[in-house]
């Protein structure tokens, strides 16, 4: 198969999944692991995509991947950077749960804590923790964006002006060290940062498919989200960087 040909695959993959795995297009495409990398440092060069431990993501820093399709990706190590994220929840907390695949995984595991209050403007989120006797929930108003139904906006903003918590979870559309933590959506950027000006405390939930992704509206800096958690699939390279920082790294095992 010609290079040209394979590269019109790999990105014809990319806008179905999001994300590939060498393994996988190697596999799909009958050659060897060695002549995906190539086939992908080629591509990224090109700025048509963005290499990441094992696979690429596209690089399009104006278009968000689909719920439905970000929620069927990288099940695995959301789970368990979710399960990580819940074990740090104390009853009596105050926090804020961010919209988000990652964030919604984290809520269903906080069903029966007690004495917590939680501020999202998910709505998915809101009703996935409405049952639960030990939590009050506090939506904020704002517009609907139906796909994601998430709320934000001016009026968001105003309905949290006076709100401190102890810890806010912070869903991520890309995390890079030179440009921060970057998301899709204007108004829910400008809504998350200010839950974590809010906050004692920001953890960002964040698989390895975020990593070295640059989205278009910047949510915060790198130094002002304390912690990251994340899976051993993030590169050593950019942990270490993020530690240089004064950043806290929680890398979730698979086991």
């Amino acid at each position: 198969m010609l290079q040209e040909e394979r590269h019109k695959k790999i990105l014809e993959q990319l806008e179905v999944n999001n994300t590939i795995r060498i393994a996988q297009i190697s596999e799909k495409l009958g050659v060897t692991p060695q002549t995906v990398r190539r086939d992908l440092s080629e591509l990224e060069k090109a700025g048509f995509i963005k290499k990441v431990h094992g696979g690429a993501v596209l690089n399009r820093t104006n278009m968000e991947p689909p719920y439905s399709k970000r929620a069927s990706t990288s099940i695995p190590e959301k789970e368990r950077i979710a399960e990580k994220a819940a074990e740090i929840v104390e009853d009596g907390d105050a926090i804020y749960i961010d919209i988000g695949t990652t964030t919604l995984l984290m809520a269903k595991k906080l069903k029966s804590r007690k004495n917590l209050t939680v501020i999202t403007n998910s709505l998915l989120v809101a009703i996935e923790l409405a049952d639960s006797t030990g939590i009050k929930v506090i939506l904020s108003g704002g517009e609907l964006r139906g796909k994601e139904l998430s709320l934000s906006g001016p009026i968001s903003n105003q309905s949290i002006q006076n709100i401190f918590i102890d810890k806010a979870f912070i869903g991520v559309g890309g995390l890079s060290v030179d440009s921060g933590y970057t998301d899709f959506h204007i108004h829910e950027s400008e809504f998350r940062r200010m839950m974590i000006a809010h906050a004692k405390m920001s953890y960002a939930l964040a698989d390895h498919s975020k990593i070295n992704v640059v989205a278009i509206f910047k949510s915060a800096d790198i130094h002002e989200i304390e912690v990251l958690i994340t899976d051993e699939k993030t590169p050593n390279s950019i942990i270490h960087v993020l530690e240089e920082k004064g950043i806290e790294v929680i890398v979730v095992p698979e086991n």
